[in-house]
């Protein structure tokens, strides 16, 4: 295995670290509970920094150090000296006094995943850092299609919704660029990432959707989008994903990292429907996140 000293951003891994992680996670998850008895990382303290909203990747990431028998150091944003005027920079100095293994942070800002790195002797994971990066995310959609039997080198993909605010997005792209996929994003204007040069992009749905394997739906972040006046009944007119459509065009797969916004992104029930795989990205989360632990951790070793 090739071992990662940080998970931090998608460009630091290469196509064997990632396949390596994503072996890792399937072979713990089709072993369990066997694959975990030992409780490999007891004794380990894991710090969780959240400072924004997460039900998936925290608690996957609560159910990955519990599986593992980590000790779990939940520092909560609303009961932190942040909320006292102490700034990112000197919590996290804070942090570095603690004899911790690793800290797992979410934040809004593209630059605190870094800022922590350069502070802490110990390893950084990302859990999600501002519109850029969401690295554990991008490996569980991975390991979804890599089960269901998808050449991921062979792989055609749209990706629909808001792409502009979205770290999942940017991570997604990054890690299937290693393998060669197939990419169109599809949004309206206002939601067209700026800073994605070599990606086709379109405003019409029917554009994206011919010869498409997977169609990707996104949340439209409204805590990130105060400046755009959104006419919600017409995005959902023009690119709401329905099972006409899915049908229509014969798309293998609905996949969504959530959380999912029904009646807008896709239709009602549409998550439940035999294409989705909106449920397994979620169970597979779990796995990638132990297998990412165990890299860094235990430098790849049970």
């Amino acid at each position: 295995m090739v071992l990662v000293d940080n998970l931090l951003n998608i460009d630091r891994l290469n196509k064997t670290q990632v396949e390596d992680i994503i072996y890792l996670a399937s072979s713990l998850k089709k072993d369990f509970p066997h694959s975990t008895k030992d409780s490999p990382l007891k004794g380990k303290n894991v710090i969780f920094l959240f400072l924004e909203s997460s039900t998936r990747t925290k608690t996957s990431f609560n159910f990955a150090c519990s599986i593992l028998g980590a000790n779990v150091i939940d520092i909560s944003p609303k009961s932190s000296s942040m909320t006292k005027g102490e700034t990112f920079e000197n919590t996290i100095k804070t942090i570095s006094s603690y004899p911790a293994d690793a800290l797992v942070l979410r934040s809004n800002e593209n630059n605190d995943i870094n800022i922590a790195k350069n502070i802490l002797d110990f390893p950084v994971i990302n859990a999600g850092s501002g519109t850029k990066s969401h690295p554990t995310q991008a490996l569980t959609d991975l390991m979804t299609l890599i089960e269901k039997g998808v050449s991921i080198e062979k792989l055609k993909i749209s990706i629909v919704g808001d792409i502009e605010h979205s770290r999942v997005a940017r991570s997604l792209i990054e890690l299937l660029n290693l393998f060669g996929s197939i990419i169109n994003i599809c949004s309206p204007k206002y939601f067209k990432p700026t800073d994605l040069k070599n990606i086709s992009h379109f405003e019409d749905l029917n554009q994206v959707l011919k010869n498409v394997d997977v169609l990707m739906t996104l949340r439209i972040q409204r805590e990130r989008i105060e400046k755009y006046k959104i006419n919600f009944n017409e995005y959902s007119d023009k690119y709401m994903i329905t099972e006409k459509i899915l049908n229509e065009f014969n798309v293998s797969y609905l996949m969504h990292p959530g959380p999912v916004n029904e009646g807008i992104e896709i239709d009602r029930g549409l998550q439940d429907s035999s294409k989705s795989l909106i449920l397994e990205q979620v169970k597979n989360g779990t796995w990638i996140r132990c297998a990412v632990l165990i890299n860094i951790l235990l430098n790849g070793k049970l």
